[in-house]
This record gives C-alpha cells, sequence and structure tokens, in this order.
C-alpha cells in the first residue's frame, strides 16, 4: 500500500471526516476511500450535460483523489437557492421512467401507514395518561393544548396517503433519477455536489426528503421548493409523498426530566407548524 507522503510529497495533511485533504506545491487534493466506481456515473452525468461534481484527477490503492473545491463564502438562503437549482438540473437532466413493481408500491404504503398509526395510537396513550393525572405535568398539558392540531394533522397524513396509493397503483411506470442520496448544505461546494458514494437511481422525492431532514433548521426550505418546482415541478404522486413523509414529525418520547420534555414538546408543535405552512401553498384553500 503506497504512503500519502510518497506520491504527493504533501506540505500539510488534514484530516476531515472520511476524506483527507493534502496540500502540495501544485495544489490541494482531497483523497477518499473508493466505496462505489464513481467513474462510471460520472462519464454518465457527463452524457447527460451535468458536470457539477469535483473532479477525479487520480486514483491509487483504493481510493480517489478529487480537486479540492474552495467553498465560496456566501449568506446561507443563498447557497441554499442556488443548491436548488442544481438539484433541481440533476434530476432534470437524469429523469427517465421504469416499470412500475406494485408491491413495491404497496410496501411503501403499508410501512408509511405502519408509521401513520404508530404515530396516532402513541398519543392517544399519552392523552390518556395526562387526563388521569391529579396535576397535569407541563409537558402534557402542552400537548393536551395542541391535541386538535395533532388529530387534523393524523387525518390529514391518512387521508393524503390514500390519495397517493390511488394515483399510485395503477400506474404502468414510474419516474426514477439519479439521486446523490446524501443531500446537505455540507455536500454542495462551489456549486458542485461532493460525496456520492451513497447514489442511486431512484424517486427524487429521496433527494428532497433527506435533504429536508438534514437541514431545514438552517435556511428557507420554503424558497429553496420553490426554486426547485420552477425548473422541474413533482408529478402529482410524487409531491403527494414528499408532502407525507416530511409532515410526520418524530416522535417525542418521554424522560424524567420535565424541562426537556417541556422544551421537546415545544419543538414537536413548531414542527408541525412549519410543515403546515411550508406545504400549505401547494394545497387548494378548501382543503
Amino acid at each position: 500500500m503506497k504512503r500519502i507522503k510518497e506520491i504527493f510529497n504533501p506540505h500539510k495533511i488534514t484530516i476531515a471526516g472520511k476524506a483527507i485533504i493534502v496540500d502540495t506545491d501544485s495544489g490541494k487534493y482531497v483523497i477518499k476511500k473508493k466505496n462505489k466506481d464513481l467513474k462510471d456515473l460520472f462519464n454518465y452525468l457527463d452524457s447527460r450535460s451535468f458536470n457539477n461534481y469535483p473532479e477525479i484527477i487520480d486514483e491509487y490503492d483504493n481510493n480517489y483523489v478529487y480537486k479540492y473545491l474552495d467553498d465560496i463564502k456566501m449568506p446561507i438562503n443563498q447557497k441554499a437557492n442556488d443548491m436548488a437549482n442544481t438539484l433541481a438540473n440533476l434530476h432534470y437532466k437524469t429523469s427517465h421512467y421504469k416499470h412500475i413493481v406494485k408491491d413495491d408500491i404497496k410496501e411503501i404504503y403499508e410501512n408509511v401507514l405502519s408509521n401513520i398509526l404508530y404515530f396516532e395510537e402513541y398519543y392517544n396513550k399519552i392523552y390518556n395518561l395526562a387526563e388521569n393525572e391529579e396535576y397535569m405535568r407541563p409537558s402534557y398539558y402542552l400537548l393536551i393544548r395542541n391535541q386538535s392540531k395533532i388529530n387534523s394533522l393524523i387525518n390529514f397524513l391518512k387521508e393524503n396517503l390514500e390519495k397517493w396509493y390511488k394515483l399510485s397503483i395503477d400506474k404502468d411506470k414510474t419516474r426514477v433519477v439519479y439521486c446523490h442520496n446524501n443531500l446537505s448544505l455540507d455536500h454542495y461546494i462551489n456549486g458542485n455536489f461532493i460525496s456520492w458514494d451513497n447514489y442511486k437511481i431512484d424517486s427524487p422525492v429521496l433527494d428532497l426528503i433527506n435533504l429536508f431532514h438534514n437541514d431545514f433548521t438552517k435556511y428557507d426550505y420554503s424558497s429553496f421548493l420553490s426554486i426547485y418546482f420552477k425548473k422541474t415541478d413533482l408529478l402529482p404522486e410524487e409531491k403527494l409523498l414528499l408532502f407525507i413523509v416530511i409532515s410526520l414529525p418524530k416522535i417525542t418520547y418521554f424522560t424524567d426530566n420535565e424541562m426537556d420534555n417541556t422544551i421537546k414538546v415545544g419543538k414537536f408543535i413548531d414542527y408541525i407548524n412549519y410543515t403546515e405552512k411550508l406545504i400549505k401553498p401547494y394545497y387548494p384553500i378548501e382543503n
């Protein structure tokens, strides 16, 4: 196995997560373990006129050597908006259709429905516990005050999941794209997506869901979606699935620390309010 110092004669070596950055007389390079054959991927992306990825300049042993990308400092919302354009471009240029497997649709439906029902059952149990307390603790009180909002969310999720299933189950084909599948602001540098090791061919919804869960508190995701949709819109069933998945909050599990419990319930309610406001422009007023 070759040593980095033997190959590059670097002035400086920096460990950055799973990557190694080397400074040399000829410039900076990034070394990462080769988990997939990314050259075939990048050749395909080139054929689709998409080149927003780091250049592979060499490889040795089981590593790729990339040209280093300088991260240009800019306002975070501006960076997110740029990323929305780049992601829409990736999905648009790699979009194609494949034969639909009805069992896959049923599996998605059953998995999402199971999560919704578990969510509903869990909070119904908490409501019962709260109502039986002689002196209701603050976290339970905050939850009970928002019970109608939570129940409305559950109804929304169930109704829209049924709509999604009816739209999807009778189709003969489904749209897929090349998904980065590891999206975050940290993986978008100077107009390029880095860290493609988890890429897969799947629904464009996958990238949008992952990105939302990774980064939605950091920037204006509403603006991000608006820019993405103007560049390449989602199909009705894709949009439904996106809104269903991101609208379902994580379960708030209670501990013996009541202050932490109250803070967690507050964030839980904030999340519901945030996603409700986020998706509201995409639904008719009567809904």
